[in-house]
């Protein structure tokens, strides 16, 4: 008989031991037990250090990789991913690997039905479970039925990604929504594909996903935690949005060419709506941060996405439709300077 394969996990730690802690314990308490647990030591405070070490050395299946210094460089938190998460991914040695942050946490068998799905179907490359969102004590803060996120247990990756780029807009419901990365690869795909690059999601759902059978298994659960202190809610509001860090993926990547395969026509679509994605979002974040009077950040994405199309085509409808923000934010304010005028 066959030993099962093994799973590789890896994840960061720097300085939020509470998280940390529940995020590994939630890694060590699966039920499928072949599992290789990678931590990369980011530059940690001592209280992540001492705790790392005290539990490497009461479990095997993890390793940690050390970094003298935090690799989280003040452009963003893009650069960190790929370094840290590349230097792991050369100590990987599982069949499956698994990239999950530290303030998120998996149910108890997550992995099981990971591997389950890429055990079923031979052709399987990626997969996927559910997203569910937790607050920072852990409650859970979904409600309601699920309006997203209905798909086979397995499709072609490149049809799962055109469902995501059209947004069901042709009637079909939305097969793709997920606010990180989700996706269980086997490991020589990835490392096939190029690894971890800084636009770790974009690099994943379009250079990698499409080109095999992708796997999803509805009962398999991430929870992915919202609090104060998320790294994406500082580096937006600096307006690093990771713009500059995408385009470069769809070059260095050659992302049209790898969609040949698919046709040129299917190829042209997938760039065009890709870059009326990255615009669009670029555009989004322009309008918050200018209606919150963050200028150093509009400046920020104005000189990645000026010479864009996309970005000026969309910037008008954005800056009219979200007119009520600023007024919203603005109107106590204004009251505030006639009353004291008046007085």
């Amino acid at each position: 008989m066959n030993n099962p394969p093994l799973f590789t996990i890896i994840t960061l730690a720097y300085n939020r031991l509470d998280y940390t802690r529940q995020s590994l314990e939630a890694m060590r308490s699966q039920t499928y037990k072949d599992l290789e647990i990678i931590v990369v030591n980011n530059g940690a405070t001592s209280e992540i250090i001492d705790y790392l070490i005290n539990v490497k050395a009461s479990d095997n299946r993890v390793k940690i990789v050390h970094f003298k210094e935090n690799q989280f460089w003040d452009n963003g938190d893009q650069i960190m991913l790929r370094v840290c998460c590349n230097a792991a991914l050369k100590e990987a040695t599982g069949e499956y690997i698994f990239y999950q942050s530290d303030d998120d946490l998996m149910a108890n068998d997550y992995v099981e039905k990971m591997v389950k799905l890429f055990g079923d179907n031979p052709d399987c490359t990626s997969a996927a479970g559910i997203i569910k969102h937790i607050d920072a004590q852990g409650q859970m803060l979904d409600k309601g039925s699920r309006t997203v996120n209905y798909r086979p247990r397995y499709m072609p990756g490149h049809l799962l990604v055109l469902n995501t780029l059209c947004k069901g807009e042709y009637g079909n419901e939305v097969m793709f929504s997920a606010p990180g990365t989700v996706f269980t690869f086997k490991r020589e795909d990835l490392v096939k594909a190029g690894g971890y690059h800084e636009s770790m999601e974009f690099s994943q759902l379009y250079g990698v996903v499409p080109f095999g059978t992708t796997g999803f298994d509805e009962a398999a659960i991430l929870y992915w935690r919202r609090h104060k202190d998320q790294t994406n809610k500082f580096t937006t509001l600096t307006g690093w949005i990771g713009l500059r860090e995408t385009v470069e993926l769809i070059k260095d990547w050659q992302i049209e060419e790898r969609w040949q395969v698919f046709g040129n026509g299917i190829a042209r679509y997938v760039m065009r709506r890709l870059w009326e994605t990255i615009y669009g979002t670029a555009a989004s974040w322009f309008v918050v941060n200018l209606y919150f009077f963050r200028f150093k950040a509009c400046l920020k994405i104005l000189k990645d996405a000026r010479s864009s199309f996309y970005f000026w085509r969309k910037l008008p409808m954005l800056l009219w439709t979200e007119r009520r923000q600023l007024w919203w934010y603005l109107r106590p304010k204004l009251q505030l300077v006639k009353n004291r005028v008046l007085k």
